[in-house]
């Protein structure tokens, strides 16, 4: 559906941003929407051990599953969604985008095979694609600059809410239909316990899609160009062209930029895949006692890390610090990596519990973090362009990887699946001091980037 907010209006620069109300409002809906997507999207973490029993796959298959097939769907399908998101009313591509997910995650339910349950989960992604985009374009319309990195993070605590919840509640789902081994549905016959978990997570949000409909659209601000617009797919190609050429102008803030963050969200993808596994192995708990425990520590953690960061972020960017995203977040990456060494590490259930809570608060800003940066430099006919080749680059080497490397280093170099715990250890202390350096490399160029923005 063509976008009002994208036609031509009388000094669209001077339209003042809408009542704060106005704002909060949104992100909190649009929190709620990420929150289902990350619930749908991480599910699937813990159930690892039903799923390798039932479907004979291995740590590195699963790791496909829950990384790499969902992440290339999630890249390869966010680049359309993006250019969606830059040239039609973005919420109806999040509509779109929900009711997709859904679907899918249902539909994992329905999976007999590792072939059956890797289309399910390239649903997902394809789905989940079309979120980041448009949300984060809209909230870069809704606040102020000096503003924006709080309304981010609020934005991204739905993400944390939805990993805790995921462990939380879905450990106490998985718990309570476990207690039988089948369970018989009309139409689709017997079900797995453990399928039945797809179906109570995904088919509500068929529902809860309308929500995006009680938000406005917001008027679209920071735009290099005005007047009518070539057809969609005719004019696809050429987007993409335009965001490239945007980023060969600027290429030692995007080159940092793109290479810090997408190291550290291998470290956040990759940990996020094998916590419940981990505690597991190493711990012997069960999965309602990791579901409350790691869910509890996720939730508080997650929440309190992005307010801080929010708040402290904002407050530099009024001061005049134009780098105040690159530049927590290198900190939060030195600060995390003795950290997360020590809990992973460990062989108490606590220690490990209380440190990766510590690692968690440092590192859960990064989409706040990145979102912001992106946005205060790129204009507005390239957000959701933008947005989303940085989870095609970030997102696929990141969270599709993720997973991946750490079983392999665990099973080849480590000594097998028990040793997952060391390497999610390796992978800290390799890639966050190196996302460190390279975060800190692009400060400069982030401040001259920002500044020429603003004169436009």
């Amino acid at each position: 559906m063509p976008d009002p907010a994208s036609r031509p209006a009388a000094s669209p620069v001077q339209v003042p941003y809408p009542p704060a109300a106005v704002g909060w409002y949104a992100t909190i809906v649009l929190a709620l929407l990420y929150w289902l997507s990350i619930l749908d999207r991480f599910i699937i973490s813990l159930l690892v051990d039903p799923i390798k029993r039932d479907m004979g796959i291995t740590d590195v298959q699963f790791g496909l599953l829950h990384g790499f097939a969902f992440a290339i769907t999630y890249a390869l399908f966010g680049l359309l969604a993006g250019a969606m998101a830059d040239r039609f009313s973005r919420r109806w591509v999040i509509f779109a985008s929900v009711s997709i997910w859904s679907l899918a995650t249902a539909a994992c339910g329905m999976a007999q095979s590792f072939w059956h349950m890797l289309i399910a989960r390239v649903g997902v992604g394809a789905g989940e694609a079309g979120l980041n985009p448009s949300a984060m374009s809209m909230l870069s319309d809704l606040f102020p600059r000096d503003r924006l990195t709080s309304a981010m993070a609020v934005y991204t605590i739905g993400a944390t809410v939805g990993s805790g919840t995921a462990y939380l509640f879905g450990g106490v789902i998985v718990e309570l239909v476990a207690q039988v081994d089948f369970y018989t549905v009309p139409v689709l016959g017997e079900l797995r316990s453990w399928q039945a978990v797809f179906f109570i997570i995904g088919i509500p949000g068929i529902l809860l899609s309308f929500i995006i409909f009680t938000l406005p659209e917001p008027v679209r601000r920071d735009r290099r160009q005005s007047g009518p617009q070539v057809p969609f797919w005719g004019s696809l190609r050429g987007t993409y062209r335009e965001l490239l050429q945007f980023i060969r102008s600027r290429p030692r803030f995007f080159m940092c930029h793109y290479g810090g963050f997408t190291l550290a969200s291998a470290v956040i993808g990759g940990g996020g895949a094998w916590y419940p596994a981990h505690m597991a192995r190493t711990f012997g708990w069960d999965p309602a006692r990791i579901g409350l425990s790691l869910g509890l520590t996720l939730v508080a953690a997650g929440i309190t890390g992005k307010l801080i960061c929010g708040h402290f972020v904002d407050v530099m960017y009024r001061k005049g610090r134009r780098d105040a995203q690159l530049r927590w977040y290198a900190t939060c990456l030195l600060l995390a990596t003795p950290v997360g060494i020590v809990a992973t590490t460990s062989a108490s259930p606590w220690i490990f519990l209380a440190g990766v809570g510590v690692l968690l608060m440092l590192l859960s800003p990064l989409p706040a973090c990145y979102a912001a940066s992106l946005n205060l430099v790129t204009p507005n006919e390239l957000r959701g362009t933008g947005i989303a080749f940085f989870a095609a680059t970030a997102g696929l080497i990141g969270l599709g990887a993720g997973p991946i490397l750490i079983a392999s280093i665990s099973e080849h170099l480590l000594g097998g699946p028990s040793q997952i715990g060391l390497g999610m250890a390796v992978t800290i202390a390799v890639f966050c001091p190196l996302a460190a350096a390279v975060l800190a490399l692009g400060c400069g160029a982030m401040r001259e980037a920002v500044l020429e923005a603003e004169k436009t």
